[in-house]
């Protein structure tokens, strides 16, 4: 008799155990499906901004800014760059 109640509290514990582990799995799924929809988000930022700044290279035609430069150069220097070509424009 001890020997179907030990048995039974082994079953009963491996079951407590695995409903456990898939309550931990759901939370991962949980986190991860925050995490790939956090990096869609930061991708399709990337992709706009590397689109801007395309758009904004065509613009700026300037001899004395290369590419490599207009890379490191911060946004708004790269406006400014921009105001002044266009008010030289007109």
């Amino acid at each position: 008799m001890k020997e179907a109640a030990l048995a039974r509290q082994l079953v009963s514990a491996r079951l407590e155990e695995l409903a456990a582990l898939k309550e931990k799995l759901e939370q991962i799924s949980t986190g991860l499906e925050m995490i790939m929809k956090a990096q869609l988000e930061v991708e399709a930022l990337i992709e706009e901004r590397e689109e801007h700044g395309y758009e904004l290279s065509k613009t700026v035609k300037d001899e004395d800014v290369t590419l490599s430069r207009m890379e490191t150069l911060s946004f708004g220097m790269l406006l400014e760059l921009l105001v002044n070509k266009l008010s030289n424009d007109k």
